[in-house]
Formats: C-alpha cells, structure tokens, sequence
C-alpha cells in the first residue's frame, strides 16, 4: 500500500507544532501498516519556500533552519520526478485551478492507486467533489 504526502503535512513538523501532532500520529500509522510514503519532487521545494518565508517573516531563526530542515528531510519519503505534464495541467484544470502544484500530488496518487493526505481543508473537498483520492488530516 502507498500514501502520497501533500508538502504542508511534513512542513507543519518543523514550523507549526499545533498541527504537528496530528501528522506525527498519522505517520506513525502508517508506518505500523507497512505503507510507503511518496510525493512529486515539488514536495522538497515547497518545504525550502515555506521555511524561507517563515525565515524572512522572523519566525524561524536563522539558526533553527537546518534543524527544520532535518525534521522535513527525516521522513521517508520516496520522491518522484514529474513525468507526465500534461496529465498535470488537466487535473489542474479539473481542480479549476491556475496553479500545478497541488494537481501534480492529485496525479500521482492517481498513477500510484494511492490516497493523497493533505492539511488543507479547501484541496480536499475541492478533489473530494470530483471523486479524487484526497483525504484530510484533521488537526
């Protein structure tokens, strides 16, 4: 069984303890099941974004980045190159959205028969609407 990872559930490890605690519960679920844990390679990229504007918003210190960025890096997850661009920007227009990155977690999860677990309520019942594997971490 696989789980595809939105960025926002390992950014939240490092940058929003509140919510931490939900996605620690759920990953240690899922490590109890056996499942392997994947994302599109945006997933590190955005977990960089997010830590670079806590950083310049000052409420990340400096010193604390590597730390962060040890805590997102720590969970095992397999990252997979984007292959099928097209496939993207039809599920982005399925979402009505003008922006890729939360369609190329969508088609992944697809391509992968996997559920794709996210913090973000609007995702989930957008893609939930059209019958897409999204679920959400209630936190």
């Amino acid at each position: 069984m696989s789980v595809v990872l939105d960025a926002n559930t390992v950014i939240v490890l490092a940058l929003d303890r509140s919510r931490a605690s939900a996605v620690e519960a759920r990953l240690r679920q899922w490590d109890d099941a056996g499942e392997a844990l994947h994302a599109p390679d945006l997933l590190r990229y955005e977990a960089a974004n997010a830590l670079a504007r806590a950083a310049a918003a000052g409420q990340l210190p400096a010193a604390d980045v590597t730390g962060a960025w040890q805590l997102i890096t720590a969970v095992p997850v397999t990252l997979h190159r984007l292959e099928e661009g097209p496939a993207v920007v039809a599920m982005t227009q399925r979402l009505e959205r003008k922006s890729a990155y939360d369609a190329a977690y969508v088609v992944l999860a697809d391509r992968l028969g996997a559920d794709l677990w996210t913090l973000d309520g609007p995702l989930a019942r957008n893609a939930g609407s059209r019958g897409l594997p999204v679920r959400l971490i209630e936190a």
